[in-house]
């Protein structure tokens, strides 16, 4: 029986940046992670700004790694600048996607199982 794709997500350690994932159980790669967005910059989840949304999107879908889920920008594309100005929202929309587990690190309530 194959385990269940799970994500990980807490507050990065690493200078500069605002989150942590670990990516854990997904078909043929090992357990990693990817640290993203500024720890300084103000998002989508922040304002709730569409104007800056449109902005980041422009500077940013041009990017190779867009669609990739082993890339930094895929998080804060879909977690910082998603659908929703409300993170949790944003999670249960990219749990969805990538049919996995989300465990947010710190907040023993909060894990999301699609």
């Amino acid at each position: 029986m194959e385990k269940q794709k799970t994500i990980i997500l807490e507050k990065s350690k690493n200078k500069g940046k605002r989150f942590k994932v670990t990516m854990e159980n997904f078909p043929g790669i090992k357990r990693h992670s990817h640290h993203f967005g500024s720890d300084v910059g103000k998002t989508f989840i922040d304002q709730g700004d569409l104007k800056k949304k449109k902005a980041w999107i422009a500077r940013h879908s041009v990017n190779k790694n867009w669609d990739n889920i082993h890339s930094p920008i895929f998080y804060s594309r879909h977690l910082l600048w998603g659908k929703f100005p409300d993170l949790d929202k944003n999670i249960k929309e990219l749990a969805k996607l990538l049919d996995a587990k989300f465990i947010v690190k710190n907040s023993p309530t909060k894990t999301y199982n699609y």
